[in-house]
């Protein structure tokens, strides 16, 4: 009798599974999933193809004949337009996704609202972050692929949005840096850039003959494609314990002074063993002194 009961109750909960409006709600439900799912591939895809479409008309901009926009520029609009249009999809896709949840307009008007005194009081960092990148951007402090320094860290700019800075260092690490905490900034890719050898000669030679043949040597690196101008000849610059030290500053394009340094040194050491111009290595003299 028992087992007959046992029975029954099963094939009751059986059948109220399978009831009509058990089937309603469970449809109602996968339809809501099949929404939510929907709604958070289209962000995606929108996203995507807003960040091909603004690519595409920041190139155009800098191919144009006339009024046409630096490279430089037109990369870095292109990053933070990039971003923006990525938090406003993001902003409507969850609106979207709290109303495919039955959520009512008149709450989404309140939770809009607390989401901006939320930002007032609680995300006031991200709102200077923000004010502060659109002033780099309007001021044109730097773009994407300048060389600069901020904080004390030397980088490429690899992309600025609203809200940060992305620094890659010669070592290859990324750092992240806050708008709002950027503070002074070294830009080291604006029309040119100076590239400075120092070069020590030993104190027996002569400094007016090691300069003459410095002078003739640098107006002989004209055919550098990197430099802007003859190389300048700045003069003694330090008397070190194992030698006299002469600066030389070349004006060159940006990115190149490293190649520029690298190349004129070769020259210079070429030079200077052509002439028997000796360059010194560091030495000590000691003096013995022998006790009564």
């Amino acid at each position: 009798m028992e087992t007959i009961t046992n029975g029954n109750a099963i094939s009751e909960s059986i059948g109220s599974l399978f009831s009509p409006v058990a089937w309603s709600g469970l449809m109602a439900a996968g339809i809501k999933i099949l929404q939510i799912i929907g709604t958070l591939l289209l962000c995606w895809i929108l996203i995507k193809v807003s960040s091909a479409v603004a690519k595409k008309f920041f190139q155009t901009q800098v191919q144009r004949d006339r009024l046409s926009m630096s490279e430089r520029k037109a990369k870095t609009l292109n990053s933070i337009t990039s971003s923006v249009l990525k938090y406003v999809i993001y902003f409507i896709g969850i609106f979207s996704i709290l109303k495919q949840l039955g959520v009512p307009d008149s709450s989404l008007v309140v939770v809009a609202s607390a989401g901006s005194v939320a930002i007032g009081l609680g995300a006031q960092s991200v709102v200077t972050d923000m004010m502060e990148g659109f002033f780099i951007l309007f001021e044109d402090h730097y773009a994407v692929g300048d060389i600069v320094t901020i904080q004390g860290i030397t980088g490429t700019v690899e992309s600025v949005t609203l809200r940060s800075t992305k620094l890659r260092d010669p070592m290859g690490c990324v750092h992240i840096i806050p708008n709002g905490s950027v503070g002074t900034v070294t830009n080291m890719c604006r029309e040119f850039i100076n590239a400075v050898v120092t070069v020590g000669i030993a104190y027996g030679e002569s400094i007016d003959h090691a300069i003459a043949v410095l002078k003739d040597e640098m107006a002989k690196a004209t055919d550098m494609e990197e430099l802007l101008e003859t190389p300048t000849v700045a003069g003694v610059i330090g008397l070190d314990d194992s030698a006299v030290t002469i600066k030389i500053v070349a004006k060159c394009k940006v990115k190149t002074n490293l190649g520029v340094e690298a190349e004129l040194r070769r020259r210079i050491k070429n030079r200077f063993d052509a002439e028997g111009i000796e360059i010194p290595f560091p030495q000590q003299v000691v003096h013995l002194v022998k006790e009564a």
